[in-house]
């Protein structure tokens, strides 16, 4: 992994904050809804979106770095997925 170059540092950073913003409301989700649902509300109601809203923060970090002209990073998709453990 190279370094994020400057011009790309303060978009990168908002990213990398909302990637922590979403992954916190989520273990808030999971805590705040124990017992609803049926035997797919997490993945429907809690995980599915919160892979959706990471990998549009993923994408974001690609664009904000291939707009500087340096190598758009690739395969971050495969952050996206959240899983309980």
């Amino acid at each position: 992994v190279g370094d994020v170059p400057a011009a790309a540092q303060s978009g990168v950073a908002t990213e990398l904050a909302n990637l922590d913003k979403q992954l916190a409301e989520a273990n808030k989700r999971l805590v705040d809804t124990v017992g609803q649902g049926g035997p797919n509300f997490v993945q429907n109601a809690i995980l599915g979106p919160l892979a959706d809203k990471r990998k549009a923060s993923l994408d974001r970090i690609a664009i904000d770095i291939g707009r500087t002209g340096a190598a758009r990073p690739q395969g971050l998709d495969q952050f996206a997925k959240c899983s309980l453990g």
